[in-house]
Parts: C-alpha cells; sequence; structure tokens
C-alpha cells in the first residue's frame, strides 16, 4: 500500500489532525509509472492524492460536497489565493503550505451546507472557465 509520505510528504501535517489513510481507496501500480491514489479520511472532509507519471493532484472533499480541487477550495476560502500563486499545475508543497495556513476556513467549508453549495457553484464556475480556455475557439 501507498503511504502519504511516498506520495506528498509535504501534507503529513494531516496526520496530526486525525486524517488516516483509507485502505479502501489506495492504489499503486509501479508498472504504470509509479501512479498511486490515496485518500486521507478526516473527521470534517478528506483529502485525495493522485500521482499520474510523477504529477501529484489533491482534492478536498466529503460525501456531501463530492471531491473539489484542492485549489478551488483554497480559493474559496480566501480570494487572496490565485492560480498563479498555486502554479500551473499546482505546487504540492505550495498546496499545503496554503492548505495550512487556511485550515480553520476550510475545515468550516465542509462543515456547513450552505457553504458545501457555495463551494460546489464556484467549482463549476472554475471549471467552466478552465475548459473555455483549453477549448477556446478562434
Amino acid at each position: 500500500m501507498i503511504s502519504l509520505i511516498d506520495i506528498a510528504p509535504a501534507f503529513l501535517f494531516v496526520q496530526g489532525k486525525d486524517f488516516s489513510p483509507d485502505s479502501k481507496t489506495a492504489d499503486y501500480r509501479p508498472n504504470e509509472f509509479g501512479n498511486a491514489v490515496l485518500v486521507m479520511a478526516g473527521p470534517q472532509f478528506s483529502l485525495r492524492f493522485e500521482r499520474d507519471r510523477g504529477q501529484v493532484f489533491v482534492d478536498a472533499g466529503n460525501a456531501i460536497a463530492g471531491w473539489h480541487k484542492l485549489e478551488y477550495v483554497l480559493e474559496f476560502v480566501n480570494q487572496s489565493i490565485t492560480q498563479q500563486h498555486l502554479g500551473e499545475p499546482p505546487d504540492a508543497e505550495t498546496l499545503a503550505t496554503v492548505l495550512l495556513r487556511n485550515w480553520d476556513e476550510v475545515t468550516r467549508v465542509f462543515s456547513d451546507r450552505r457553504l458545501v453549495s457555495q463551494l460546489q457553484d464556484f467549482s463549476k464556475e472554475r471549471t467552466a472557465t478552465l475548459l473555455s480556455r483549453i477549448f477556446r475557439t478562434p
């Protein structure tokens, strides 16, 4: 089984916040470029780490909210955070640092159905903007 230190060591701090690996979702494929998936389940929300050909993607979510890109969640809770600040693609160490700095706000979002609904709308809007940039017609 893959561990957090193997996939995203910058996020080890979540273990001190009552997050633990969800063994049902862990997947490691050494024959496929070292691709891996790990979910760290926490009290109010979980973090999903996906490593694809060395690049790490991080999502945050829970049973009510579903999964959202961590960078969208961070932008939602703190409007001074931008994609440019996090990097394109987002840097895992930067994401971890910004998450730790905004931990209470992120926890509050996933604990409040109204905020979850607003996050879902925000994520849809950000995804639509991203897709329109990628698939822009000349």
